[in-house]
């Protein structure tokens, strides 16, 4: 990732009394976890230390109605049947009053191409919620707290681990499911405190808006759009998101967020995606605008967990990053001509025309602007300059050394 943040990352034995980076730092550690801050486009290294163990950060407890799992930030409440019934951020409620994370499932025999179309109309068939048989608390304090249930929907059982990290606002929800249905369409919905006539898409470099209304005709077709890694409702105040790490289809009915999880075509294959299903998704929101809010780097750290390698050591580097939040290093590659210059490419995600400058720990001696075919497009920049992207912009420099 292009940008520093915090992760936890699970500890060997020889952790057990503490741990510090190579620079001497220390480190937070709760049980065989480790809260560790990653240099943009960088590593650290732990060594064991003898600091202690830390004080718990996010704690669970039993309700009447379910389980609460709170960290700094976060009050979350999940009912006997797997719903988010509540959560709040920052003393904020974001849910709308209805259930959050239900799966609904409902029948779906498209006119044609069985495996390919979603008919606009499967509203109106017959559907189905999951049911929850347990509600099995799991860890209840520590650096992440978890609950697990099991139940089923339709002839499918399901198993879901709903997880709150210390920290952040994202809920995490790891599902595996039975899957052993027949024309059929499961999605998860989040239903949220949040008016807005359009819905935020991520796509490749940027996102597109949709509307969340059905009110003119070309409306009603775009009931189901593609979506990358999260889809957003927000305002000028605050806002919320479903992030994914590998369901790219989803539906915005008014204030509801409709992931779309899974289906089950006869053609051109029968039994198609039969059997054990896993995959997560998560939930996240935020007090402020849009332009300000953190979702891009949240859905691209969902996507990609730190890479832990044991043994060796090296002092903690950043390679690059840039100094805008919306403005993302997508990419680093050595350049094709085999000349040693490095390629970097660069995406404005926010829509919004930025100045900027690209900050790094290897001795820079140049930017070159250039095409995506690396090829040279325009005058060497110095290491230090001032940069520009137009929204949605995609931009290449070849880095000189």
């Amino acid at each position: 990732m292009s940008f520093a943040r915090e992760e936890l990352v699970a500890l060997p034995r020889a952790f057990a009394h503490g741990a510090q980076t190579a620079e001497g730092e220390p480190v937070a550690v709760c049980g065989t976890q480790a809260l560790v801050t990653l240099p943009a486009l960088g590593a650290v290294t732990l060594l064991p230390a003898g600091g202690g163990q830390s004080q718990p950060r996010a704690f669970a407890k039993r309700l009447e109605t379910g389980v609460l799992l709170q960290n700094e930030r976060v009050a979350m409440q999940v009912d006997r049947q797997g719903h988010v019934i509540s959560y709040t951020l920052d003393g904020r409620e974001m849910a709308a009053g209805r259930p959050m994370n239900v799966l609904r499932m409902y029948k779906d025999v498209p006119r044609i191409f069985d495996a390919w179309d979603i008919d606009s109309n499967y509203r109106e068939q017959e559907a189905c919620t999951a049911r929850a048989d347990t509600l099995e608390l799991l860890k209840e304090e520590g650096f992440s707290v978890s609950v697990r249930w099991t139940g089923s929907i339709g002839r499918s059982a399901v198993t879901q681990v709903i997880t709150l990290r210390t920290g952040s606002p994202v809920a995490e929800f790891d599902t595996t499911i039975q899957w052993r249905e027949l024309h059929r369409l499961l999605k998860v919905e989040f239903p949220v405190d949040v008016r807005a006539e359009n819905a935020i898409h991520e796509i490749q470099f940027g996102y597109v808006e949709r509307p969340t209304h059905r009110s003119r005709g070309y409306d009603q077709q775009r009931f189901e759009v593609c979506n990358h890694r999260y889809t957003a409702l927000a305002d000028n105040a605050h806002g919320c998101a479903v992030v994914n790490d590998c369901k790219y289809g989803v539906g915005v009915e008014q204030n509801s967020i409709e992931l779309t999880l899974l289906r089950a075509a006869a053609s051109p294959e029968m039994g198609t995606d039969q059997g054990e299903q896993t995959f997560r998704y998560g939930f996240t929101a935020w007090n402020t605008s849009f332009a300000e809010a953190p979702i891009v780097q949240q859905a691209a750290a969902f996507n990609d967990a730190p890479f832990v390698e044991l043994g060796g050591a090296l002092h903690a580097f950043s390679a690059f990053t840039t100094d805008a939040k919306n403005v993302i290093l997508d990419t680093v590659k050595p350049a094709d001509d085999s000349s040693g210059d490095i390629i970097l490419r660069v995406y404005e995600s926010k829509k919004a025309d930025t100045f900027y400058h690209i900050q790094s720990g290897l001795p820079v001696q140049a930017l070159v602007p250039c095409d995506l075919m690396e090829n040279p497009i325009g005058e060497a920049a110095a290491a230090d300059a001032q940069l520009h992207v137009k929204p949605f912009e995609v931009q290449t420099y070849r880095v000189k050394l």
